[in-house]
């Protein structure tokens, strides 16, 4: 089924939870990508154009994949989660989303790199979040065809993504010195009704008798984070914030934390399913309960790791 926000296409899950894959969500959502890169980025950046910007507003320009459309596409008609929190807490700030459902690292770095380059030029801040997608197009062939253990596969991901971010930002940081650029590994997710068909895929060896289940899911889907944490060390125009533990904290989980001196997850544990519903293919926040959504609160706790510090707001 196709699924509708915004009127923008993020989604498009199989009818049953049971032929929910990896590959087949990302897949059906890389159906909808614009043919023509450039022209897209274009449109947008000129109806941003016409937004009225107070004097002193910093621009942020967010780069990436669904989680950049779900959460920070439509702050022109105030639907823009992201931006929306900002606003809620006085931020000095604008947004803009070039973010494309689907999309990998690889995209970034071709059809669409060209285009990010040239909307970078017009921002203060990139907020880019990637990396969801190749974890899910290349995890299940690690596990089945390449017949690595967990841990192997892991180190996969974080070596090709290490790579592949790193070249995105410093892409970023050539096309405009002055901007900062922010990025996290998302949040726990994988709660919802079902969402065990789709974690089981990416890695199988998890949950097999003896293999960790959650605990050695979450070890590797970690690595994510600890790629931003890596590209971020030697680079001084990258910070490498966290929202981990958002959700488990608001859904009353004592074993996690959003404290940062002490953040963490419950290692065992999936985000819960009311924050991450299947409706939206198993790792999108939800978008109803107002504040209480799971994208309220992964932006909120976005908005304490960064910009409430960086905006002074």
């Amino acid at each position: 089924m196709k699924l509708l926000f915004a009127g923008l296409t993020l989604a498009s899950a199989a009818p049953y939870a049971s032929e929910m894959t990896a590959k087949t969500l990302v897949n059906s959502l890389r159906e909808s990508m614009p043919s023509d890169p450039m022209a897209h980025t274009m449109e947008i950046l000129r109806a941003a154009e016409k937004a009225p910007v107070e004097s002193g507003t910093k621009r942020i320009l967010v780069v990436g994949d669904s989680w950049g459309t779900l959460t920070a596409v439509g702050s022109g008609i105030g639907v823009s989660f992201f931006e929306r929190k900002l606003k809620e807490h006085s931020c000095p700030a604008s947004s803009v989303s070039i973010a494309i459902p689907g999309t990998t690292t690889a995209d970034w770095l071709g059809d669409w790199n060209g285009p990010m380059k040239v909307a970078a030029k017009l921002a203060d801040y990139v907020w880019i979040v990637l990396m969801g997608n190749d974890a899910l197009l290349e995890m299940p062939d690690c596990a089945t065809l390449e017949k690595k253990s967990a841990a192997e596969c892991g180190d996969k991901l974080f070596a090709e993504m290490t790579a592949a971010l790193g070249k995105i930002v410093d892409d970023v940081h050539e096309a405009n010195p002055n901007a900062k650029i922010v990025g996290f590994g998302y949040d726990t997710m994988f709660g919802g009704l079902g969402c065990r068909f789709v974690t089981s895929d990416m890695f199988p060896q998890c949950y097999k008798i003896g293999g960790g289940g959650n605990r050695c899911f979450n070890t590797e889907f970690l690595r994510i984070q600890e790629t931003w944490d890596t590209v971020a060390s030697n680079r001084s125009w990258v910070t490498n914030t966290s929202i981990l533990g958002a959700t488990q904290v608001a859904g009353g989980d004592a074993k996690a934390s959003t404290d940062p001196a002490s953040r963490h997850i419950d290692m065992d544990k999936m985000g819960p399913a009311k924050y991450w519903p299947d409706y939206l293919g198993c790792f999108h926040p939800g978008v109803f309960g107002g504040d209480n959504s799971g994208a309220m609160v992964v932006m909120e706790e976005f908005y304490k790791s960064f910009w409430a510090k960086e905006l002074g707001c």
